[in-house]
């Protein structure tokens, strides 16, 4: 009933525009629909959200763009297929993703003919952040050799991608119910990890990450962990013992800097404690 009343809604809204020019509620710029999507699907109204990008999406690619709107396209197929997945439409996200896909070579094309370096750099990073999304998506919907192929060609595309792998190694967990015939994957992870500066606080979040590559919560990372120091999963021992090693780090590392937050906290307190003056200096020059 919900999203039929959201589809009647976004119907109405757009009887009334003019066929040659684009406004939802009462924004003429597509691209802040599209915040405005992000902004439903942040306060969990996926109904809203997802008919919005369906209505927007169908709009554009049934319209004459230029390279703006092609920009656009590519951003509300990504909000279009991400609430998809939320909802657990799987089938349909899959299909959506296929757009997306094909939008984000047209604007990769696009962008390389510009020779904007950084817009460049920036779609291709968002390009491999969509490769994940598709095997996600093939991994809810049970397909482990077509998801393992999407991450794997995303980590190809960046070595430093720590999601990627866990999500490799996660799919064949979740499909297959053990880790056997993942040795190769979990050694990359490891290796990978290994190439990390460590456990990282940044903006609250505990993490890893390599360079300037997005971070990684360590309870993400530890939860994939777990399961490669479970010798009942079908890896082999070494790779095991490896996990167990690296598992046993990240949670050293998590404790010391939780330490150190605790230590530093109680110096801070101590100081401020030492300011406090032990003579009421307004009592005394009264007196």
């Amino acid at each position: 009933m919900k999203k039929v009343l959201a589809r009647v809604y976004v119907a109405e809204v757009f009887a009334v525009v003019p066929p040659r020019r684009f406004s939802m509620f009462g924004m003429d710029d597509p691209s802040k629909v599209v915040e405005q999507i992000r902004n439903y699907i942040a306060e969990g109204r996926l109904e809203l959200a997802e008919v919005m990008a369906q209505e927007l999406s169908t709009h554009l690619l049934n319209s004459k763009r230029n390279n703006d709107l092609d920009r656009t396209l590519v951003l509300v197929l990504r909000e279009w297929t991400l609430v998809l997945f939320i909802k657990e439409q799987w089938k349909e996200a899959r299909a959506a993703s296929l757009r997306l896909s094909k939008a984000r070579r047209i604007e990769i094309r696009r962008l390389r003919s510009l020779g904007d370096v950084d817009a460049l750099s920036s779609g291709l990073q968002l390009e491999i952040e969509d490769l994940v999304l598709h095997g996600r998506i093939e991994s809810s919907r049970g397909r482990f050799r077509a998801s393992r192929k999407w991450f794997s060609t995303a980590i190809k595309r960046d070595p430093n991608h720590i999601e990627a792998r866990l999500s490799r190694i996660g799919s064949r967990w979740r499909i297959r119910g053990s880790l056997k015939g993942g040795n190769s994957d979990v050694k990359d992870l490891l290796k990978t990890l290994d190439r990390s500066a460590g456990v990282e606080r940044i903006g609250g979040v505990l993490g890893m990450r390599i360079s300037e590559s997005s971070l990684v919560s360590t309870d993400r990372i530890l939860e994939i962990i777990e399961g490669c120091c479970d010798s009942s999963l079908g890896l082999s021992t070494i790779v095991v013992e490896r996990s167990q090693i690296l598992k046993e780090r990240i949670l050293s590392e998590i404790n010391q800097i939780q330490s150190g937050e605790r230590e530093s906290n109680a110096r801070l307190a101590a100081a401020i404690d030492s300011l406090t003056p032990s003579l009421d200096y307004h009592k005394y020059s009264s007196s």
